[in-house]
């Protein structure tokens, strides 16, 4: 038996179709490396340029910065596809989470949506802390694993949703009827098969009543809330075409269904991360705190 230190070095064969890994007028990144969900257009990630085959704007002069740019501590992939390039850079920076509530208060004692989400998610956050510290006594085995190593990347993937509602921005980042206009059309594709727009309900509403049927130990519903929030209430998440035959001689008739409107969730990766973290909070809710009626909790 060979050992497979001693076999030669192996390599996947390079397709002729296509070069792969190919930097072209100076950029860092290959084209179709980052989406602009507002021009609709593929670009750079690097630079953030939409224009195939234009130098890079961002390329340094000298040798020396261009390695300073590639340091570990530079934005990971996962920022470049970011729609929020200030957003991105700001949830490198950790909050602060040394100082979390000592009690889970209920809704009617917080004041605003925002304020409340924020001190669910703190709250869960120190208790998820105090339970890692002491080893996760009382835990599943299931539920250990589920947890155990999961705490710094939720911390950062939920960073981003306090520092918006800190700034008060707006969470919708989904398609408009306007973005959508123009981008269903095709031939053959008849008025009923045309994608809806539907309009989304409130991202932050959606979130408030998440996290305040958590607190109450409504786990079920909570995450009946996850799931309108992130799949919507679209009948077509893709489009579908299908092709029928025609007269003898004429060839086939395409026929297209296209897609509805595209979510927050759907549009934005950072969104996506800090919805798929806040339902990691309402889990571990659950696990520290159950419903007495095993109905109300949801398997883990």
């Amino acid at each position: 038996m060979i050992d497979d230190d001693d076999q030669p070095n192996r390599h996947l064969i390079e397709s002729t179709l296509w070069k792969e890994d190919v930097y072209e007028s100076d950029h860092r990144s290959v084209w179709g490396s980052w989406y602009d969900p507002k021009e609709q257009r593929w670009g750079y990630a690097c630079c953030r340029g939409v224009q195939k085959g234009q130098p890079c704007t961002a390329a340094s002069a000298a040798e020396g910065q261009v390695t300073s740019n590639l340091t570990p501590n530079s934005s990971s992939c996962e920022d470049d596809y970011s729609t929020d390039s200030e957003e991105a850079a700001a949830s490198e920076q950790a909050l602060d989470w040394s100082d979390p509530p000592t009690e889970l208060l209920s809704r009617e004692k917080v004041g605003s949506a925002a304020d409340f989400i924020d001190h669910f998610v703190r709250y869960i956050i120190g208790a998820w802390r105090n339970e890692e510290a002491a080893g996760f006594k009382g835990f599943k085995d299931m539920e250990r694993r589920a947890f155990q190593d999961a705490l710094s990347h939720t911390e950062q993937a939920v960073t981003p949703l306090l520092r918006r509602l800190k700034k008060g921005e707006k969470l919708e980042r989904g398609e408009t009827r306007e973005s959508m206009l123009g981008t269903a059309c095709c031939r053959e594709t008849r008025t009923s098969m045309e994608g809806k727009f539907l309009e989304e309900k409130s991202v932050l509403q959606q979130l408030n009543d998440m996290v305040t049927l958590a607190a109450n130990r409504q786990y079920t519903e909570a995450h009946n809330t996850y799931m309108k929030m992130t799949l919507g209430n679209k009948m077509w998440n893709n489009t579908i075409v299908s092709h029928v035959p025609a007269c003898t001689m004429k060839g086939a008739r395409e026929y297209r269904r296209n897609r509805d409107s595209l979510n927050t969730y759907d549009m934005d990766p950072v969104s996506q991360k800090y919805m798929h973290a806040v339902r990691k909070l309402v889990h571990f809710a659950q696990c520290i705190r159950p419903n007495s009626d095993q109905s109300k909790n949801i398997v883990l």
